[in-house]
């Protein structure tokens, strides 16, 4: 079961807001961002059977003008992804 479901939100073409769940054919639509939260739990509800519900549903606003790639040259991948991160980028995660 489920302890927490995902959807990206994102201004529609015509208007409103659609939302989709990550992993999940979940699909929502709606004109305000506060009936969309209202149209995303009644979609859980009706996809999900009581007993699998999940207990959290998180909602995240997307930016549909990022593209991929326009942060390029910000920052670099090192050759072994899992190599540690240097000590100045690590102290600013405390």
């Amino acid at each position: 079961m489920p302890d927490e479901i995902f959807f990206s939100i994102v201004e529609s073409e015509v208007g409103g807001y659609e939302a989709r769940a990550v992993g999940h054919s979940i699909f929502a639509q709606a004109e305000t961002t506060e009936q969309q939260k209202v149209n995303v739990k009644h979609e859980v509800h009706s996809y999900f059977d009581q007993d699998r519900m999940p207990r959290v549903i998180h909602l995240a606003r997307v930016l549909k003008n990022r593209l991929l790639g326009t942060a390029k040259g910000e920052f670099t991948v090192p050759d072994d992804f899992n190599d540690p991160l240097p000590k100045e980028i690590e102290d600013l995660f405390y």
